[in-house]
């Protein structure tokens, strides 16, 4: 019998098939052309899982018309493929598809690492990214202990490494003294880590007997305690419990903290939250002595100014809800915002002075952007680019701003639609100095939309869970993460493409608008491993979450085989017993399957 594949080439069966068809799935046993005719028809992630499942899948895959079939629904260029040889576009498809994301939710490595204390969340944990101007500096997580402790880990690209631990001593602390600590937040720029925890002491002399009253035995201050980065030829960069700083901070009776920013002069932004309900947010700036830094003393009464809306501007024009994160930009210049759950920020204003009496406006942090390519504009809130192209001519420099963009109303699906956005500015050459600052994006006012999230919130904003939206957008802009509650989602784009303005040639036709000239981007599911609360892009491949079953890696490379391993965060490795490591605890788990 003689086969004919979609190219129309005939293919002889090899002798041994009539003795392979006992050993192996007969669906294996097809002919060339009638795999090809299966395989065509499967999405494109389905299709590239099956090129690493077997053996038979690969070798029917040598169809030109098969591989450009799939090429053209993954984002990317295609231009100058025809001339390829058929191997060497099996090859560029495989990569295409890796880079794209396609059946990561399946090829993904997951890496998960318990909790050291069982049944303790990492809600209050955080992530401090690397800083690529820096060598050698690694990622890093902090994670919280109830006494007081802040357990700091190097994130390594093939390992997750315990660096130190840190000991906040607490002013005028005794044996029954108890430290809670509330946030952790990090300056971008100084990389000072800041802590803002509550301290309860026991009275010595309250009554032993349960009906005594929490209130008249307990006293209870909060304080932010500040730990210094620094830098030794051994250590290389390093927190140290000898280094910090402490601050009084006064509160009114029954608030909760639900946000804390850190600047780089010491400064710190911190929003309260009433248990009234009321649809307010009471924000402070707290400044801070440049003695303190020198001596890393304790100061008991810090400059406090209460950051509110002026009752003289318009409604439209400042903050009318509740605030639940801030943030320092712009060179600490200017505080942002945030809704709860929200990933783009709503409102900023000015960062003056703590000790001034008054503070700037919040403002709206609003944009039009002509959606529709009609000449109408709609609002969108814009945030913070994150990532940036700098262009230079023999007169002129050309910055392009990368941005999220989410809609300030809902669409007809009850959803939020959410763009990738891009602005530029020129710059003459001698007022450029060729680097970039994204801060400075923030003041474009003219955008432009490039990609729509397809699948940002499938819900609507009423149904959204009780953490919100959590995003995460890897250094090289090249992936955008969103979690919703266990629910992570990934995009993958080409921003040095899409800048070029080659949308028509870059999104596959099915997903793009050749009228409003916006394309769409499909995301990838990944496997769920916990609700998450935190993320974090460690390269273009590597996803960390914090969730509640505590920290989960995923790595969606090239080389990504469906493997599972599950750690513990209190497994130490130390660079001088690298070799002589224990492996006890260590469980992994070979998910990927075999070839036939």
């Amino acid at each position: 019998m003689v086969s004919h594949t979609l190219d129309g080439a005939s293919s002889l069966p090899p002798p041994e098939t009539r003795l392979e068809i006992k050993q192996n799935s007969a669906f294996l046993q097809l002919p060339d052309e009638l795999l090809q005719i299966i395989t065509k028809y499967m999405d494109t992630g389905t299709f590239f899982a099956s090129l690493l499942t077997s053996r038979r899948f690969l070798e029917s895959a040598l169809s030109r018309i098969l591989l450009f079939h799939h090429l053209k629904r993954i984002p990317g260029l295609t231009l100058g493929l025809t001339d390829l040889p058929t191997p060497d576009l099996l090859l560029f498809f495989r990569k295409r598809a890796a880079q794209s994301g396609c059946a990561a939710g399946a090829l993904a490595n997951v890496t998960k690492y318990a909790h050291q204390s069982p049944g303790k969340t990492m809600s209050n944990a955080l992530f401090i990214p690397s800083d690529p101007s820096q060598t050698g500096n690694l990622a890093q997580l902090v994670t919280t202990r109830y006494d007081g402790v802040l357990q700091i880990y190097d994130l390594a690209k093939d390992h997750i490494r315990r660096r130190v631990e840190l000991h906040i001593r607490p002013e005028g602390g005794c044996s029954s003294t108890r430290i809670e600590i509330l946030k952790v937040s990090f300056s971008p720029s100084s990389r000072d880590l800041a802590v803002l925890y509550r301290q309860k002491v026991h009275s010595r002399n309250a009554s032993p007997f349960p009906k005594r009253t929490e209130s008249a035995c307990d006293s209870e201050v909060y304080r932010l305690v500040t730990f210094h980065r620094c830098f030794a030829k051994t250590l290389g960069y390093f927190y140290d419990s000898s280094l910090q700083e402490t601050r009084d901070i006064e509160t009114l009776e029954d608030q909760e903290t639900v946000g804390l920013a850190f600047a780089s002069n010491g400064n710190a932004c911190i929003a309260w939250k009433s248990p009234d309900g009321l649809n307010k947010t009471r924000i402070c700036l707290v400044g801070r002595n440049e003695k303190i830094m020198e001596e890393c003393r304790y100061d008991s009464s810090p400059d406090v100014l209460d950051i509110h809306d002026p009752s003289a501007l318009p409604a439209h024009m400042y903050k009318h809800g509740v605030v639940s994160n801030c943030q320092f930009v712009d060179n600490d210049s200017k505080l942002n915002f945030y809704k709860a759950g929200a990933p783009v920020h709503s409102w900023y204003t000015s960062c003056p002075n703590p000790a001034e009496e008054e503070s700037g406006p919040i403002l709206c942090n609003t944009a039009s952007i002509d959606i529709e390519n009609d000449g109408t504009r709609q609002a969108f809130e814009v945030g913070m680019p994150y990532y940036g192209i700098h262009t230079y001519s023999a007169f002129s420099c050309r910055i392009f701003y990368f941005a999220l963009a989410m809609s300030k109303n809902l669409n007809k699906y009850g959803r939020t639609d959410v763009f990738i956005v891009q602005a530029d500015s020129f710059l003459s050459l001698g007022s450029c100095d060729h680097s970039m600052h994204l801060d400075k994006g923030r003041k474009q006012r003219s955008w432009a939309a490039l990609a729509l999230l397809a699948g940002f919130n499938e819900r609507s904003a009423q149904c959204l869970s009780s953490l919100g939206t959590v995003v995460a957008i890897s250094p090289g802009g090249t992936r955008i993460a969103a979690a919703n509650w266990s629910r992570v989602l990934v995009w993958s784009m080409n921003p040095r493409v899409l800048y070029q303005g080659e949308s028509q040639h870059y999104f596959p036709a099915r997903d793009y608008n050749m009228r409003k000239g916006i394309g769409r981007l499909r995301p990838t599911l990944l496997s769920s491993e916990g609700v998450v609360h935190k993320m974090l892009w460690g390269n273009e491949v590597q996803l960390y979450a914090t969730t509640d079953q505590g920290l989960a890696k995923w790595d969606i490379g090239h080389m990504s085989e469906g493997r599972r391993e599950n750690l513990s965060l209190a497994y130490d490795v130390r660079p001088e017993a690298v070799v002589a490591a224990p492996v006890t605890g260590r469980v992994a788990h070979q998910n990927s399957p075999r070839r036939a």
